[in-house]
This record gives structure tokens, sequence and C-alpha cells, in this order.
């Protein structure tokens, strides 16, 4: 890759895109995709990625784990035992965040509903959107939760929520310029946009490299560090409040990075690489697997001083 991309960056405009990467889809397809890297914004993005309708096909990754499948092998055990407490994590996040221990929430890409309906047993009142048919039906079935298409979100009214969230959602996101217009317009004065996202600058992805699990392409269209999605948030009105560390990404994806690499071993090597890369992150947050971040919508007066 010792080109540059002629086209501009999608995020900020800029020309003179930087190869990053090049990744593999080990999940589904198999097929390369190249990342490209912003000079000016940081942004680092996969390069002609399936459209959004094409995009189902490759969507299919750990189906029977997001709706509900007894676990099989040590990786699935370690995500259900790990998802029950960070669900509960999540919500003590909320909490916190908001000042508030009930309102209004807007779950975005709420999968099978498991964090919506954990909210809703707390005492708030959710929203849940998601785009596939089998998880609606699942959070339907399983906790008589009601998700929407997002086909249906132009019916929500503006300034309707306190708190937005997206659990590793927004970088699949096909336009995150238009969804964080449309998150600005749903959040009350003083709401908050919560997000969490895979770190392209952890130590796991340096580590790694190009098998860094967390990738993910096609269906990760983005992968943020805390300044460019910063910068990203700002752009449309949101200032960037907090941030802190998702402490298990680092296990589960170093693991599936080893699988990528088809170490033997896999499971421990990535144990041990994850629990390094959980150490450094102690000390230097912004080394962190994933990180949960935490915005504030932007008001007039905030640009009076």
């Amino acid at each position: 890759m010792n080109y540059q991309d002629f086209r501009p960056c999608p995020i900020c405009g800029a020309s003179g895109q930087i190869p990053y990467a090049n990744c593999t889809d080990y999940v589904v397809s198999k097929e390369s995709y190249t990342l490209m890297r912003c000079p000016k914004c940081g942004m680092v993005y996969t390069l002609d990625p399936p459209s959004e309708e094409e995009m189902k096909r490759y969507d299919k990754l750990n189906l029977k784990l997001k709706l509900g499948d007894s676990p099989s092998g040590l990786t699935g055990r370690l995500y259900y035992r790990v998802r029950s407490h960070m669900l509960r994590k999540k919500a003590r996040i909320i909490g916190k965040q908001a000042y508030r221990t009930g309102g209004s929430l807007l779950n975005y890409g709420a999968k099978t509903g498991f964090f919506s309906h954990m909210m809703e047993r707390r005492g708030w009142k959710v929203t849940s959107v998601e785009r596939y048919h089998e998880e609606r039906m699942f959070s339907l079935e399983m906790f008589h939760h009601r998700m929407i298409d997002v086909s249906e979100m132009s019916s929500l009214h503006a300034g309707t929520f306190d708190v937005i969230t997206l659990w590793h959602v927004f970088e699949h996101a096909h336009n995150p310029d238009a969804l964080l217009d449309r998150f600005y317009e749903l959040l009350r004065p003083g709401g908050i946009l919560v997000m969490a996202c895979p770190n392209v600058r952890s130590t796991d992805a340096m580590h790694y490299g190009p098998y860094w699990a967390a990738y993910d392409v096609p269906r990760h269209l983005w992968h943020f560090d805390p300044i460019s999605l910063s910068k990203l948030a700002l752009r449309h009105g949101f200032i960037l409040m907090h941030h802190e560390r998702l402490p298990f990404d680092s296990f589960y994806i170093s693991i599936l990075s080893e699988r990528n690499l088809r170490h033997r071993l896999s499971f421990i090597r990535g144990m041990l690489y994850g629990f390094r890369s959980w150490l450094v992150s102690l000390t230097r947050r912004s080394k962190s697997s994933s990180l949960v971040y935490v915005f504030r919508k932007r008001q007039e007066t905030d640009n009076n001083g």
C-alpha cells in the first residue's frame, strides 16, 4: 500500500488520505479491505465497504450469542458471564453521568434488548431502535419489549430523551454525521449521548496490527480513538464530558485476535495478552481496548463563556 487515496476524508473533507492497514474479514467472507487514515482529523475508516443493503450478508456475526442461545466453548461462556456484569456497569454509568435514576432513554442499535429490558426494570422509559427483524422479535418474545425499526426514527419527537445510548454500534454507522445531528435534535437540554466503541490506539490494537479482531471489517466502518471521536462529536454539538474503560474487552478481543493469527492455545494466549493490555489501561485510559464516551448536548450558552 504505497498510494494515497485521491478521495477526500468522508468526515472532514481533507485530501491526501494515507493507507493505515490491510485487514481481512476472518468471520464471514475472507475478503480483504484497506483502512485509510485522515492526516487532518485522524479518523481511520474502512475504504469501499459494502453498501448498507449489501452489509446484511456480512452482519450475522455471533448471531447465536446475540439471540441468547446456550453458550458453547470457553469463549462463549466467557461472553455470557461478562455480559451480565457489563449490563450492570452500563446502568451505573448512566445513573452517575445523567445525575438521575430514571427518565427517558433511547437505546439505538439495541440488538436483542438485554440492556433495554434491564433499564426498564430500573424505572426508565426506554425506546429501542434495531434494524434487524430477528432481534426485534427476540426482544418482543423474551422481554415483551417492542423495538422500532430504524425507518421509524423519523416519528420520534425532538427534545424527547434524557439519554441516548449506543453500545458498540456507532462504528457501524453508514452516515455518522446525519446520525449525530438526529441525536442532537432528540436530546433534551442537558441530555447526554453515551457511546461505546473499540479504540484503534489501544495496546492490543497496536500489538495485533491487522489481525486485531475489533477492526472487524467490513462491518466496522469507522475505527475511533478518543481524539478523532471527540472532534467528530464536537462538530455536531456534543462536548466530551467523561470517558472510561470497558475492562473486559481487552481479554475478549485478544482471544479473537489470537484466533485470527491461527495460534495454538489461542484462548490462553489471548487471556495473557488481554491481561497485559488491561494492566496498561489502569494507568493509561486512552490505551484501553474499548472506551465508553459520555457527551453532553452543547447549548448556545456554552459558546458564551
